[in-house]
């Protein structure tokens, strides 16, 4: 039985995949053997399994250039290429899956995935909140910025806290003034839900009037964690951490398995027979646990008495909060006290007929508790032990609480977000916590595959928040470190012309992907008859671009071999499931809610 994977599609998302693969063994190129992964721009989507796209274009089709730039007025581009970043790990994550289930007897002939189904994965709780049909506004924009906060000395930082105590003593501390923090707490807990977030001047003010070595001073007083934004030099100096899960040895090295062994896979999706129990909180976890049920595994959630507060938190889908309610949708929730012996054993009983256990528990929570890896593997030594933690184990892990923003500002993300020119802010979308979820579900089958195959021990499996940024910008820090640039980049910057960003022309914007796989420019310059070798070619591109509505341009350019999709300037998150071209991608949840369906496809 061949136990090796072939994957084949654009050039990043198959280099992503075979990186992420190679440190298992689990590539073999021979043509005819192994299992093999296609990765395709659009998928099984309305738009045609052959269709030219690019980074760019995906961006704008599954809204992540609209959430991306809900703070600046209009869609902006993110720098770093997550859509096709993330569909290589999630087409490494098919391939463990299919491998899984061959080492357990099943079939499994190949997987597909699609840049654009993980572009739309990102988004995914946005989709669930726009369609569940509730309007909710905590508290309306305005046009002042929010974070990042910059000091009197010219450091640029994030802050966060969980505690709405600790976030106003913060900024009184400060000198920041009652009105100014009316909202304000509001809008911050927000961001995570909204993608937007301005404050009032004042709160800009009082940082701005501190020394960064004194804001830090004050944070530290309050329990507010601050992590400044590192330039891309600094995190090559202190990576604090790699972009792969860690997977090591649990147990005693023993090869009895405990409990039942798992069904043979009788269905098209490698894992089902296969039980979770995840014990998560937020998006990191869920998301994870998410993917694994997508991957046909059953999955139990641990919630605590009461259930997850995440529940109540609105808007709505139906009597549940649409960011819970998408990241946990169909899974089995059972209601635990773990703050007691008896609740405890529960678990450890739920986990002694299970395959996997999953928390995202604080540092030394689950040795505490005596649920830690070598806790559990002596009820159950093939269980694969998990976590998903925001900073990873060891010594250089920031003491800070590990948040997606805090995360982007430490791992230097605003770096390859933003051009040159600009100050390297981080996304206000929720980048690092998909990445995060992404890697754990791609730790958790690492430790599937690695135990199925060597018929030991489950092993313990680590990954964070952290690892998840580094995924993000392995192709862009790896090129840096050996003393060299990615292609369209400066010092890890993007480089970024006037056909870069979405174009005006005479109706909608239009997006072109110069990025995508092949020489766009030459063929945008025949099609306008722009002379090639012109200094401003790029200019005088946009310039013939804005003649035409951008519809009329679409198709055209296509035909051409130039990737490119058409932003309407009534561009709505809301539609993209009624969107012709999109809808075969989503799926019903709770009355309109729609959210994007599984990202794979087997067989």
């Amino acid at each position: 039985m061949s136990v090796g994977a072939s994957i084949t599609g654009p050039r990043l998302p198959v280099a992503v995949a075979r990186r992420r693969l190679a440190p298992l063994g689990a590539l073999d190129d021979a043509e005819g053997h192994g299992l093999h992964c296609g990765i395709s721009w659009y998928g099984p989507s309305g738009l045609g399994p052959d269709r030219l796209g690019s980074e760019v274009t995906v961006q704008a089709r599954s809204g992540l250039m609209h959430l991306h730039g809900r703070d600046a007025g209009g869609p902006r581009r993110l720098g770093l290429e997550l859509a096709s970043v993330a569909a290589g790990v999630l087409g490494a994550c098919g391939v463990l899956a299919g491998l899984v289930a061959r080492h357990r007897g099943g079939d499994a002939p190949g997987v597909e995935t699609s840049v654009l189904q993980a572009g739309l994965l990102a988004v995914s709780h946005y989709v669930a909140g726009a369609t569940c049909g509730e309007e909710w506004v905590p508290a309306p924009p305005g046009p002042e910025p929010g974070p990042p906060f910059r000091s009197s000395d010219g450091h640029w930082f994030e802050i966060e806290t969980l505690d709405p105590e600790a976030w106003k003593g913060f900024w009184y501390r400060l000198g920041a003034k009652s009105g100014d923090l009316g909202r304000s707490w509001a809008v911050f807990r927000a961001r995570y839900y909204r993608s937007t977030c301005t404050f009032p001047p004042g709160l800009h003010e009082a940082t701005a009037s501190c020394p960064l070595a004194e804001l830090v001073h004050v944070a530290g007083e309050w329990g507010v964690s601050l992590a400044p934004l590192r330039a891309y030099e600094d995190v090559l100096a202190d990576p604090a951490g790699g972009p792969h899960p860690v997977i090591e040895p649990s147990g005693d090295g023993h090869r009895a398995r405990a409990g039942p062994a798992p069904a043979p896979v009788r269905s098209a999706l490698p894992l089902e027979g296969l039980r979770v129990v995840e014990a998560t909180t937020r998006m990191q976890g869920p998301l994870a646990g998410l993917l694994l049920q997508m991957l046909g595994a059953s999955v139990v959630k641990v919630e605590p008495p009461g259930g997850d507060f995440g529940r109540i938190v609105p808007p709505l889908a139906g009597d549940v909060g649409s960011f819970f309610a998408c990241l946990n949708r169909g899974k089995r929730s059972v209601e635990i006290d773990l703050s007691g012996a008896p609740g405890r054993a529960e678990l450890v009983e739920l986990t002694e007929q299970s395959d996997v256990f999953l928390h995202n528990w604080r540092p030394g929570k689950a040795a505490e508790w005596g649920l830690d890896a070598p806790d559990l593997a002596r009820g159950n030594p093939s269980l694969v032990y998990a976590t998903a933690s925001g900073w990873g184990e060891g010594p250089r892990a920031p003491a800070l609480l590990g948040t997606d923003f805090l995360v982007q500002a430490h791992a230097g993300v605003g770096n390859g977000l933003r051009p040159e020119g600009e100050p390297p802010f981080p996304s206000r979308v929720i980048i690092v916590d998909f990445m995060g979820a992404l890697v754990t579900a791609e730790g958790v089958l690492g430790g599937l595959y690695v135990r199925e195959r060597t018929g030991g021990c489950g092993p313990r499996v680590g990954t964070s928040l952290h690892a998840g940024a580094m995924t993000l910008q392995d192709h862009v820090l790896d090129p840096l470190a050996a003393g060299d640039d990615a292609p369209g980049r400066h010092r890890g910057r993007p480089r970024w012309g006037p056909l870069d960003q979405p174009v005006a022309t005479a109706h909608d914007l239009l997006v072109v992907g110069l990025d995508s796989d092949g020489d766009a420019l030459p063929a945008l310059c025949r099609m306008c008859e722009v002379d090639a070798g012109a200094g401003d070619r790029e200019q005088q591109v946009a310039d013939r671009l804005a003649t035409r509505p951008a519809t009329e341009w679409v198709d055209e350019l296509a035909d051409a071999g130039v990737a490119a999709a058409m932003f309407p300037g009534s561009f709505d998150l809301a539609t993209l499931p009624d969107d012709p071209a999109l809808a075969p991608l989503f799926e019903p949840l709770a009355g309109p809610t729609r959210v994007p369906a599984s990202p794979w496809r087997f067989g």
